[in-house]
């Protein structure tokens, strides 16, 4: 037996036709795979037999013609002129059709003659000895006999076989999958010869080497993609080969018809495994679709060989979704479940296993469920909330009532928080239902605590804590330590409603020296933020924070030991330390949940713009309000809005500033520390846009919430200097003075940029106020100014930027003082000089000295 690639096929074919002529007749059987190329040999040799003078005589058996005797023999009879009984309706006897096809071929001393017959597997029993005759005796004659049948002749036809191998006059030729040349030919046609040479390699393995896979990708080209005029065909886009169209389609249905039951439920198998699956979980799940042991190995050798699959894994997916396509739905379903089992079974990963039953349907066995759990954990693991939330939602729809189903809703709430915390406000009935009836566990029910911290349901929290407090006793240690954290964090987010929890776990400052660094993240940021609440920004807890960074950051950090050392930093007045710390954090959190790194941005959000880098600020307060929608932000959608509005304000934006107080929040948030941050923005909107009443309001509700909470963070206090700001324009220097002298006396390293503009106002205040009441009187002189001839010329933003830029500053310098930006000042300027009729920045002192009224300087530069 030769096995033989098409080229090699064809050149056998025409030696042994070359034999036929010269008087040595012989005989080949060509034996292949469905689509392997076996009728287009056939073709060959019939179309080169022709060209050279010879007769041709053909015929193709059927299934259909199996039953009817000598079918194929009168096929070549009437091919040759010789079936005059078919026509009077008489059947020819074996030893008479014998004798006719001998009066047939005895023409063949004259003239070469090729007798083929494709798919010898389907010929009639009566027909196949007719033709083992002719064989047996084709020496002396000058003719060629070509047979072609598939790989896996029928039982009954292996004669055929047996003949080829005993008689030395007959070759058994064994097709094989296309070589590199020959697929290059084949592409040649469709592609032209340069970009056949490059796609060569690429088609011939998407095709497996199958000559009908490989047209029907030609046609699916074809009919999909027009090349572009006058384009060079060698792109490299172009030579790669199509996905597959509806040519593939019809081509993989071809191919499957003619293959047997076991070959088609082996062909489906792989199809709903679809991946290279170890040989032992191809042959349990085809013993659960009834595939004998012994035929699952040569089952999947019949689909390698017909080129659709190498090895367990389909070459193209447009063959291998054909094959579920053209099952039925609920037969599909069920090899998809029986697919999971043999997957659960056998230890595959939870998220191979959950697929296969997500496509299955609900399924409310205990190992299913347990499987969809399980890849739900492993998804949270890998920051993948999306696929957690849909594994967790098809366990829950199938599972019964009671307390299986209260872990379930819980597993759903905690996938869902990761992705979007609003999605948690469905759950929330249930959950606390689940909860008064005993059904939530109590690590499910901190989890509860930490969603209605964040929606702004402090009191339904403070239940909660109550009954988890009274089982303390009863908790594990590590729950217990996940307790505590909670206490702090309602204290630190809740500051009046939280107040009783301001404690440590434990010996806050032993613990601190040796608990950081430890598994239990979580455990060690309350340490830290217990230990700031109770004993303020001290030596130990900055340097706690630190090493908690140092441990976090670089390992998938959980947010809230990362916020609460980043908090420390910011009481202790190190903005920039924590700003590099939480740039850090921000980078490494690409692949985290949106809900994390919403937050982590928001926070790198407030830093900036409490550092005066606005553009940051604002470029980081969008991506945190894109991530996950302002509603679901619960309470805490004053942190993103506040800096967000601080940045624009500081960029002398005005209206997108205001825009950023039209989104509704929830009352609850004034309760809560985000509300403090959101006064004090909206104080400084007010205040960029003249309407100091409503900015002094918002910074006195700062200080009294402040006051309220015993609250005294340095970061906040700058309600201070833009309260001074107000009462400046208001008339009220000496309170201005007071606030400024207040702001300045502090300590620590603060926002600088807020410092320089403190010291600044401070600065310009003091030479014309030393005098002056807080009864509410205009300092002296300024007010006059203010409303003398360079009001009449220059708007009031011009005139602050004209007396900045008299007095020496420059544009930076201006840009920070007024919260607006270098360009804006310069744009004034501009203006400015056209108005006064100056050429420079020198001749302001003069210009505006010559336009004022009154006395030529505003107490505070304004």
């Amino acid at each position: 037996m030769k096995t033989a690639e098409r080229c090699t096929a064809r050149r056998l074919l025409a030696e042994l036709f070359a034999q036929a002529q010269g008087g040595s007749g012989c005989a080949a059987l060509v034996l292949g795979a469905p689509g392997m190329g076996r009728t287009s040999l056939i073709h060959y040799i019939q179309a080169h037999a022709e060209a050279s003078g010879a007769t041709v005589l053909s015929a193709v058996a059927s299934a259909a013609e199996r039953t009817l005797p000598l079918g194929v023999v009168m096929q070549l009879l009437a091919a040759g002129g010789l079936a005059p009984h078919v026509a009077a309706g008489r059947s020819e006897t074996p030893a008479e059709a014998v004798d006719a096809v001998y009066r047939l071929v005895s023409g063949a001393e004259h003239t070469p003659l090729v007798i083929t017959v494709d798919d010898v597997h389907e010929i009639d029993d009566a027909s196949l000895e007719c033709l083992l005759h002719l064989t047996r005796r084709v020496a002396s004659l000058r003719i060629l006999v070509v047979l072609s049948g598939r790989a896996e002749l029928a039982r009954g036809n292996q004669a055929v076989a047996a003949e080829c191998v005993r008689n030395p006059r007959c070759t058994l030729i064994r097709l094989a999958p296309l070589c590199t040349r020959c697929t290059e030919s084949l592409l040649a046609e469709h592609l032209g010869a340069d970009l056949a040479r490059q796609a060569a390699p690429g088609w011939q393995q998407a095709s497996g080497g199958s000559p009908l896979l490989l047209q029907a990708l030609a046609w699916d080209r074809a009919a999909t993609e027009e090349p572009a005029a006058g384009s060079a065909a060698g792109a490299c886009g172009d030579a790669a080969p199509p996905a597959g169209n509806e040519a593939i389609r019809l081509a993989v249905q071809y191919v499957l018809g003619q293959l047997g039951d076991d070959v088609l439920r082996t062909a489906q198998a792989l199809a709903v495994l679809d991946a290279a699956s170890p040989a032992e979980n191809v042959q349990r799940l085809l013993r659960h679709l009834g595939v004998p042991v012994g035929r699952a190995a040569q089952a999947v050798g019949a689909l390698e060989a017909v080129g659709l699959t190498d090895g367990t894994r389909y070459r193209l997916d447009a063959a291998r979704v054909n094959v579920l396509d053209e099952m039925a739905p609920d037969e599909r379903a069920g090899l998809h479940l029986r697919a999971a089992r043999v997957l659960h079974e056998t230890g595959a990963e939870p998220r191979e296993v959950a697929e296969h039953l997500m496509c299955a349907g609900p399924c409310a066995d205990e190992w299913a469920m347990s499987a969809l759990r399980d890849a739900a954990a492993q998804a949270l693991r890998e920051h993948d909330a999306e696929w957690a939330v849909t594994c967790l939602q098809s366990a829950y729809e199938a599972c019964g009532e009671g307390a299986y189903k209260a872990a379930v809703r819980a597993e759903l709430a905690q996938a869902a928080w990761e992705m979007d915390p609003a999605a948690v406000r469905h759950h929330l009935a249930g959950l606390l239902a689940d909860h008064g009836r005993g059904l939530l566990s109590r690590e499910h029910g901190l989890m509860l605590i930490t969603y209605l911290l964040w929606l702004g349901r402090p009191q339904d929290a403070d239940a909660l804590f109550a009954d988890l407090d009274a089982a303390r006793d009863q908790l594990p240690e590590l729950l217990q330590a996940r307790l505590d954290t909670l206490h702090i964090w309602f204290a630190y987010f809740y500051p009046s409603l939280g107040a009783r929890y301001h404690r440590a776990p434990g010996d806050g400052e032993r613990v601190l020296g040796h608990g950081t660094g430890a598994v239990d993240r979580h455990s060690d940021g309350a340490i830290v933020l217990a230990s700031l609440l109770t004993e303020g920004p001290t030596r130990g807890a900055v340097e706690a924070a630190e090493q908690l960074l140092q441990g976090v950051v670089l390992h998938d950090p959980p947010v809230a030991p990362a916020m609460a050392a980043l908090i420390s930093l910011i009481r202790a007045t190190r903005l920039d330390r924590a700003a590099e710390w939480c740039d850090l954090l921000v980078q490494g959190s690409t692949g985290r949940t949106a809900t994390t790194r919403a937050i982590l941005l928001a926070a790198s959000a407030i830093l900036e713009s409490w550092l005066g880098r606005f553009e940051t600020a604002r470029r980081r307060a969008d991506q945190a309000l894109a991530l996950i929608s302002a509603p679901a932000w619960g309470v805490a959608i004053g942190l993103p809005l506040s800096a967000k509005a601080l940045a624009y304000a500081g960029l002398g934006d005005v209206e997108a500033s205001a825009a950023c107080f039209r989104i509704p929040v929830p009352q609850e948030m004034f309760q809560s520390l985000p509300g403090l941050h959101y006064l004090q923005a909206r104080g400084r909107h007010h205040l960029s846009a003249g309407r100091y009443q409503a900015a002094l309001g918002d910074f006195y509700a700062c200080r009294d919430l402040m006051s309220a909470w015993e609250l005294d963070v340095s970061v906040f206090t700058a309600w201070r200097v833009h309260a001074a700001e107000a009462l400046i324009e208001l008339g009220s220097p000496v309170q201005a003075r007071r606030f400024l002298e207040e702001e300045l006396a502090r300590p620590g390293q603060g926002s600088a940029w807020l410092r320089r503009r403190a010291q600044r106002l401070y600065d310009r205040l003091v030479p014309a106020s030393s005098g002056d009441d807080c009864g509410g009187r205009k300092p002296e002189g300024g007010e006059r100014a203010e409303g003398a001839g360079t009001s009449a010329v220059l708007s009031k933003a011009e005139q602050r930027v004209a007396r900045l830029a008299a007095d020496g500053l420059i544009n930076r310098e201006i840009a920070e003082q007024l919260f607006i930006t270098p360009s804006t000042v310069e744009q004034h300027l501009t203006r400015i000089y056209q108005k006064l009729g100056v050429r420079g920045r020198a001749a302001l002192p003069r210009a505006l000295a010559r336009e004022t009224a009154g006395p030529t300087r505003d107490p505070v530069g304004r």
